[in-house]
């Protein structure tokens, strides 16, 4: 297949159904993110020879012309998208974009911007309004987002992406100035929003490390593959660093006492299959079930104050015992 024919075939991806346009400039942009390098007048050309075998039409009410695929066109979707495919992709691409490398969003781009068309081209279907009407509200809180650079992130991505060495400018918690470093990067770790690089520098030999994203100042890019440790493993490297919320590997059997008003909830959605609940006549519930011994379940205990009462482990039940005299010390009269 030529690399004329190929070209065309992306343009006419890149062009939206009617009443949306883009324009040659915008088409010119997003095929050379594509790796096709064409003149204006080239894609010009292609845009009147399309044209002329497909319903694309220009608007030329003004300048310069927009380009889309007339509304009532039929079928320049298919076999490759329908509507529910083009709704999925569409809400794909608002939580993929922050993470991929940009060189390799920009390969798929096509695809969402063909799936926003065939949306706007069925705007009598209730797909459309979809996006507005389903949200999805995280269960802890979600902080906003620590600012980081476009192109420091796409750089740190691409570091990860092609394993190879960078040396940046980072600066420490608390410091007032910025160091030179070489780092080794082994991977990303996102948590909330908080982006990690996972890393070695050269004069760590023995364990890697983990960096926020908003500390780096400066990133270059180096032409030297990146050393891994023997035997890395990005799992183990988050459990033994607590960056899942995670103590152990280990189950534990929990029993606690509950306000039935606060949780009732877990009689609805229970905590996993083994749990078992029992009801008091005093407004109380006994829930007990096999848990992972997580950080992030302690929290999500600790979120019930005084309505939640630790029976076992014993283990458990000693820290919250000690996490309120503490409070009560700070909080006493």
């Amino acid at each position: 297949m030529s690399d004329t024919l190929l070209r065309q075939i992306s343009m006419m991806e890149l062009i939206p159904r009617y009443p949306a346009k883009t324009f040659t400039n915008e088409i010119k942009e997003k095929l050379s993110a594509l790796g096709y390098e064409a003149t204006l007048r080239t894609i010009q050309r292609d845009l009147q020879e399309l044209s002329r075998l497909f319903p694309i039409v220009s608007d030329e009410r003004s300048q310069p012309f927009g380009w889309s695929w007339k509304k009532d066109a039929k079928g320049y979707e298919s076999p490759a998208m329908d509507p529910i495919q083009a709704l999925t992709f569409s809400l794909a691409a608002q939580y993929l974009e922050p993470l991929m490398p940009k060189a390799n969003f920009k390969r798929i781009e096509a695809f969402f911007n063909r799936a926003e068309s065939v949306l706007i081209g069925n705007e009598k279907s209730k797909l459309l309004n979809w996006r507005k009407r389903v949200k999805v509200i995280p269960e802890s809180i979600r902080f906003k987002d620590p600012k980081v650079s476009l192109e420091i992130r796409q750089k740190l991505y691409r570091a990860v992406y092609e394993s190879i060495q960078i040396k940046a400018l980072y600066k420490k918690r608390g410091s007032e100035t910025s160091d030179e470093r070489h780092i080794h990067p082994l991977g990303i770790v996102i948590k909330g929003s908080m982006h990690y690089l996972i890393c070695m520098m050269d004069e760590d030999e023995i364990e890697p490390r983990y960096l926020p994203l908003q500390r780096f100042e400066r990133v270059e890019l180096l032409d030297e593959t990146s050393i891994e440790p023997k035997n890395f493993d990005m799992e183990k490297f988050i459990h033994k660093n607590n960056l899942g919320f995670t103590h152990s590997n280990d189950l534990y059997t929990f029993e606690a006492i509950f306000d039935k008003t606060m949780a009732y909830h877990l009689i609805e959605t229970p905590l996993n299959d083994t749990q078992t609940v029992k009801e008091f006549d005093n407004n109380r519930l006994r829930i007990k079930a096999r848990i992972p011994d997580t950080l992030q379940f302690e929290q999500w205990l600790m979120s019930f104050g005084s309505d939640v009462e630790i029976l076992k482990p014993k283990k458990l039940r000693d820290k919250f015992k000690k996490i309120s005299r503490k409070l009560n010390q700070i909080y006493k009269d």
